[in-house]
């Protein structure tokens, strides 16, 4: 058989290569990736991270977020009525990711629910604080308030001030920022669920129907 006149130069037969090259790599790309368009990544999950849930569960939502990211607090009923629907199957875990230079009192409210924690009462300041966004998200009073908080919570305010400013916490956010840069996180919320970045989610339906797809796929598997 002859082969086309395109081919028979030594241009066509180099483009020739080239295209192949590049069909046997999307092809591989996409067997990698299940079709998805991204492959899952590995996230780690460690002693200072938080997390609720099912704390055994192989199913796990991580949420990279901001506090003062209007969309990390539209998204926060969400995010809540899915863990509450499926808490025996899922464990959540929350990762800070403050835009520092678009949102001035991201990281005080980042570590502010950190130093709550401390004294065991990091999710009731997180939540407090998503429910009060709009009230501190640009106020230059952002600290008082969070030490406002900290004192409906009962916590001991001399050791939530100082930690405050514990570099340690401050470490601990950063360390947990650059993680998500690693991960390929650009914005707030980024969710990953078992490694899988979760991508063009409108609704709560979007979510609940991704999770109880991995639900019912781990369930068949085992």
């Amino acid at each position: 058989m002859k082969l086309p006149k395109f081919f028979e130069t030594l241009e066509g037969q180099i483009s020739a290569i080239l295209i192949i090259i590049v069909i046997v790599l999307f092809g591989y790309y996409f067997y990698a990736t299940g079709g998805k368009g991204t492959a899952p990544v590995t996230i780690e999950i460690n002693a200072t991270d938080h997390v609720k849930g099912n704390l055994t569960s192989q199913i796990t939502l991580v949420e990279f977020g901001d506090f003062q990211c209007p969309s990390c607090g539209g998204w926060e009923p969400t995010v809540e009525k899915v863990i509450k629907d499926n808490e025996k199957d899922i464990k959540f875990v929350f990762k800070n990711f403050p835009l520092t230079q678009m949102h001035m009192n991201a990281l005080l409210a980042a570590k502010s629910a950190e130093s709550a924690g401390v004294q065991g009462k990091y999710w009731e300041m997180h939540d407090m604080i998503y429910a009060g966004q709009k009230e501190w998200s640009e106020s230059p009073l952002a600290k008082d308030l969070f030490i406002s908080y900290a004192q409906k919570l009962g916590l001991d305010i001399e050791k939530f001030k100082s930690d405050l400013n514990n570099k340690s916490i401050e470490d601990n956010i950063l360390a947990e920022y650059t993680e998500g840069t690693k991960l390929g996180v650009q914005g707030t919320p980024t969710f990953f669920l078992n490694g899988k970045k979760l991508e063009g989610m409108q609704s709560f339906n979007d979510l609940e129907k991704l999770v109880k797809e991995e639900i019912e796929k781990q369930k068949t598997s085992n």
